[in-house]
């Protein structure tokens, strides 16, 4: 296709805009540049596509970054992918308890959106259950897509294509056992009653005690980390004590300000306990 320009001379010059060839089908797919988690991401809802995505040629598909073969176990792989996903693990150990006896895609989907509510990702809710499968988190119970029919009348039986399918999650027990060592405490423990961070007790006391009374904003935390010598000489502000409880799960955002957890009011109590001891 040419578009004709008449110059002020009068010449006329040909602008080549588009080539069209005629061997050219939009509807080609190269299987040698499929990439599984591209096709995840674009497709978020699908319970199609994806099992004939899955059933491919392994030359077609992509290594999983957190995957028991990379990492060695399902355990180290989904502790890999939980501590690199700091702000996506409330999400991801919920659906891995939300999966505990098989949850199906509609509902996990649901849930996700609410959870994600006041923090919200990119990801859609069947992306993070395909990257907890990969992980070994998750097992995918595919239903069947089609259900046996009878005419009686015509003394025929016919299969009958179902419309929507809805696919069924569980969790691993390497999945489940280690959500039960997240929701123990352990984070916390290591990171503050059993680390450096323990000369900050009287300080995260403070921060949690405040934070179960109201959500707080960052500048409220401030300005009470700030009241504390300890906090001056090094330097110590208030979001470095809202990123440790966010990383073990004490405190999470939520109504534009943040909240303490309900683990982070029993590890309160023990952070006192042992303060006291």
């Amino acid at each position: 296709m040419a578009y004709q320009h008449q110059g002020s001379a009068g010449a006329e010059d040909t602008l080549e805009l588009l080539a069209f060839d005629d061997e050219f089908d939009p509807l080609a797919v190269d299987d040698s540049e499929i990439d599984q988690e591209w096709m995840d991401d674009e497709n978020p809802y699908d319970t199609i596509d994806y099992p004939t995505m899955r059933n491919m040629p392994e030359t077609v598909h992509h290594d999983p970054v957190y995957s028991p073969e990379r990492q060695g176990s399902v355990t180290a792989a989904l502790r890999a992918l939980l501590t690199r996903n700091p702000n996506r693990r409330p999400v991801l150990l919920n659906i891995i308890g939300l999966c505990e006896d098989g949850c199906a895609s509609s509902v996990i989907s649901e849930r996700v959106e609410e959870w994600q509510r006041d923090n919200w990702s990119v990801y859609a809710p069947m992306t993070f259950c395909r990257m907890l499968e990969r992980a070994g988190a998750l097992t995918l119970e595919m239903p069947e897509t089609t259900e046996e029919q009878e005419d009686a009348e015509e003394g025929v039986s016919f299969l009958e294509i179902r419309e929507t399918v809805d696919p069924v999650w569980r969790s691993t027990e390497e999945a489940l056992a280690l959500r039960e060592e997240y929701l123990a405490g352990t984070a916390f423990r290591n990171a503050v009653i059993n680390a450096a961070e323990a000369r900050y007790a009287e300080v995260y006391i403070a921060v949690m005690e405040a934070l179960a009374a109201r959500p707080r904003t960052v500048t409220e935390v401030q300005e009470l980390t700030d009241t504390f010598d300890i906090t001056k000489s090094p330097r110590r502000f208030g979001q470095h004590f809202l990123d440790v409880l966010e990383d073990t799960d004490c405190a999470a955002w939520g109504d534009k300000a943040w909240n303490l957890t309900d683990l982070g009011a029993q590890m309160l109590a023990e952070l006192k306990a042992a303060k006291e001891a």
